[in-house]
């Protein structure tokens, strides 16, 4: 079944904003676990709440994609950088990453003309070098006093569709 003719690309509301603290959570402890240990998941998921998401939502940056109205991934995006891209662990593999980053490039590329910046988790590196980022340089993310690992990505800011 092709995801893309079941599903919708929409900016976020304060309403997504349960759906989103779930999806996220679901997202790393599922899926970002491969490459990070039980304590780095702890310290990244602490303290978090559904209305962390509300600045992001009420200043239009963030989006779902929503299928038969359950929201499958999520993205925040702001000229010149993805900021975040999640899909839901049942959804991985089904275009809705590709989708969402292609919601999120446009987004990126509005009123910025240089790179766009990724800051990628170890586990979804493959798929942005896939869809042409480049590694800049290793670093981490504090979260609640432990460092969480990424990669600093970026790739051109033209108007080319990822792959």
């Amino acid at each position: 079944m092709d995801m893309l003719t079941h599903s919708t690309i929409r900016p976020a509301t304060r309403v997504d904003a349960p759906a989103i603290h779930d999806l996220h959570t679901a997202s790393v402890t599922r899926v970002c676990t491969t490459h990070y240990t039980p304590e780095q998941v702890r310290a990244w998921l602490a303290n978090r709440t559904p209305e962390g998401y509300y600045e992001g939502i009420d200043r239009c940056e963030m989006f779902v994609c929503e299928t038969g109205g359950v929201v499958v991934g999520f993205g925040h995006a702001l000229p010149g950088e993805v900021v975040a891209l999640y899909v839901h662990a049942d959804w991985v593999q089904h275009g809705v990453g590709t989708a969402l980053l292609s919601h999120g490039l446009e987004m990126a590329r509005r009123g910025h003309a240089g790179p766009i910046r990724v800051v990628a988790t170890l586990n979804a590196q493959s798929f942005y070098e896939k869809h042409g980022f480049r590694e800049v340089r290793r670093s981490a993310v504090p979260r609640n006093g432990v460092d969480i690992p990424v990669v600093d990505m970026e790739r051109e800011g033209g108007a080319e569709t990822p792959g």
